[in-house]
């Protein structure tokens, strides 16, 4: 039997253990999961960082100011499925944050069903892993899952966001035309701001982090600014420093 997960999901890669879990016990737990998780969507991001990673950072930030104990809100679980954050999930503690929504993983003694038209199964195979059956219409075929924890990967890739609009939605080419020339205002804008150096020492640490090749210095950094932020008399530091 072949391996069921699909080349676009991350098989096998590692939980971080010590990230809470939710329903969480505490306000505490639920403010650590969201800092974890802007912290990786942030990393994620392999660019200046994007305008969209910051308002999705900024958004979850948000809702990090009035966390209490309790579930991840609908915002903080896509943002979780979508990205495969590696949260340990258990596939019970993935099937409850799931719960409600159609398709949702059951379990049913060892095993697990989700889905409709078509269906799925999941038991578990000695040794690990797990045996997968996907039923369609009278239609039988069957996979393997090398890692126990491939099964909560499954399941993010099932569940997660793959076509918000407008990714594989029609719309309308005149509207697109009209948001063209605010759209490469904002990209300018954006990178006059990303040459700042508390964005320049971000994605060094982050390079650095992810033992990639390391961004410009501090110094090199200060000079890019004041290079891109032509005719402007104050120097970067003094408007955006570092943030602590």
């Amino acid at each position: 039997m072949e391996q069921f997960l699909d080349a676009d999901v991350p098989a096998g890669r590692e939980a971080v253990a010590d990230i809470p879990l939710p329903p969480f016990a505490t306000a505490a737990d639920h403010r650590r999961y969201l800092d974890m998780l802007q912290l990786y969507l942030a990393m994620l991001d392999p660019g200046a960082p994007a305008t969209n990673t910051v308002v999705l950072n900024e958004a979850l930030a948000a809702e990090r100011r009035s966390a209490d104990a309790g579930p991840l809100s609908p915002l903080a679980l896509i943002a979780s499925l979508s990205s495969f954050f590696p949260a340990p999930w258990t596939p019970d503690a993935l099937a409850a944050a799931l719960a409600g929504r159609i398709g949702a993983p059951v379990r049913h003694r060892d095993a697990w069903r989700w889905m409709g038209d078509p269906d799925f199964s999941a038991v578990p195979r000695e040794g690990g892993g797990w045996e997968i059956v996907r039923h369609e219409r009278g239609s039988f075929s069957n996979g393997v899952l090398a890692h126990d924890g491939d099964l909560v990967l499954l399941w993010m890739d099932h569940f997660r966001s793959r076509f918000p609009l407008p990714f594989g939605h029609s719309y309308e080419r005149r509207d697109a035309a009209l948001l063209a020339p605010a759209v490469r205002a904002a990209r300018r804008a954006h990178d006059v701001n990303t040459a700042y150096p508390y964005l320049v020492t971000w994605r060094a640490a982050r390079d650095a982090a992810l033992g990639e090749s390391l961004t410009p210095t501090r110094c090199e950094a200060t000079q890019g600014a004041r290079q891109i932020l032509t005719g402007l008399e104050w120097c970067p530091d003094e408007k955006h420093g570092e943030q602590t």
